[in-house]
């Protein structure tokens, strides 16, 4: 299980993504908010992420893991 929980929330107008409950950015699309937590997960070697519809509910959730370069 990794250490890196990302959510994806609606807020407002815009998408909030967190990492570990401190704000990471600010988007004006959901999948863009998405974009940036897969991004910041595969930099980060692990991340699961959490995507909550514009109501607040969790639509899915998925774990990412990326192999060190000596795990390849």
């Amino acid at each position: 299980m990794s250490a890196n929980h990302f959510q994806i929330l609606a807020n407002s107008e815009a998408w909030v993504v967190t990492l570990s409950g401190k704000h990471l950015a600010t988007c004006r699309s959901r999948a863009e908010a998405y974009d940036i937590a897969c991004k910041k997960a595969e930099e980060l070697g692990s991340g699961e992420i959490f995507v909550h519809d514009a109501t607040g509910e969790l639509e899915f959730r998925e774990n990412i893991h990326t192999p060190r370069r000596e795990d390849r």
